[in-house]
């Protein structure tokens, strides 16, 4: 009697899909928790330069005549920035001088304007 291996080869087969599967179906237990991001704020403005800092890190940047400052969307001067707002700073190619100050908000722990 001749037995033929395809049987036994497909059980072979199925049994190793059928483990080799098993884990990706599992999930996993554990919750990675998303990042919190913070953005950068403003934490001080002093003559001609800010100091910015976000996360783990502070960087100072030259306001020149040529940087354009906007705070809440309108057009702005360094006067007009104030510590804690949130702030996006683009830089040109010096990267010790801000071409471009975005700041939006007021800053924390003050009111816009007494009544």
């Amino acid at each position: 009697m001749k037995k033929s291996l395809f049987p036994s080869l497909v059980a072979v087969w199925a049994t190793l899909a059928v483990i080799t599967a098993t884990p990706a179906f599992g999930g996993s237990k554990k919750k990675n928790a998303t990042p919190v991001s913070h953005p950068p704020i403003i934490s001080s403005v002093t003559g001609n330069a800010i100091t910015v800092s976000e996360e783990k890190t502070t960087r100072t940047f030259i306001i020149t005549q040529f940087t354009e400052i906007n705070v809440n969307g309108q057009r702005a001067t360094i006067v007009d920035l104030k510590p804690g707002m949130t702030v996006s700073v683009t830089i040109g190619m010096d990267p010790t001088r801000a071409s471009r100050v975005v700041a939006t908000g007021v800053p924390v722990g003050r009111n816009q304007k007494k009544k």
